[in-house]
Formats: structure tokens, sequence, C-alpha cells
């Protein structure tokens, strides 16, 4: 029987920012959980969250393949609250 490949450790780890490819720029998010090695090959999966300018949350997962590491954005949009957008539309 073959033996496995120990998967490689994250590179990420949680609380670090990152970019992610949205056309046509790439998205600073940053790290929320290191989901582990089960994407095809092992490769490590990442659960990310960005905040759009208008403060909508975004948060989904996504493989190590398509992240870079980035800085903290200088300009850091703040989250509307739940209850502002929750039973929209009225």
């Amino acid at each position: 029987m073959a033996k496995r490949k120990k998967p490689d450790p994250p590179k990420f780890k949680v609380g670090d920012w990152v970019t992610y490819p949205l056309r046509p720029d790439r998205m600073h998010a940053k790290v929320t959980e290191v989901r582990g090695p089960l994407a095809p090959r092992g490769e490590q999966v990442y659960r990310i969250r960005w905040v759009w300018d208008w403060g909508e949350v975004h948060e989904f997962e996504t493989v190590e393949s398509a992240l870079e590491p980035a800085t903290a954005p200088e300009h850091q949009p703040v989250p509307l609250p739940q209850e502002s957008w929750a039973q929209w539309p009225r």
C-alpha cells in the first residue's frame, strides 16, 4: 500500500491579511478560520472575511492557492450592524 504524503503546514494563520482575486482587482480579506487539508490533494482550506466599502460583510471558504499574503489595508470599512440590513428589502 502506498504511503500518504503528510499535508504541508498551513501557510496562513487566523488573523492574517490576504488578498483574494475578485474581478478586476484583488480584495483584502482576513483569515477567520483554518479548516485544514480538506481540498483535493490535501490543499489547505481557509474561511476568509471581507467588508465592502458600504459595510456589507462577506465570509466564505477558499483554497490556499487562491490567496496571497498581504498587509492590512489603509482604509478598513466598518461592518454595518446586522439589524440595519437583516430586514432589507422591506
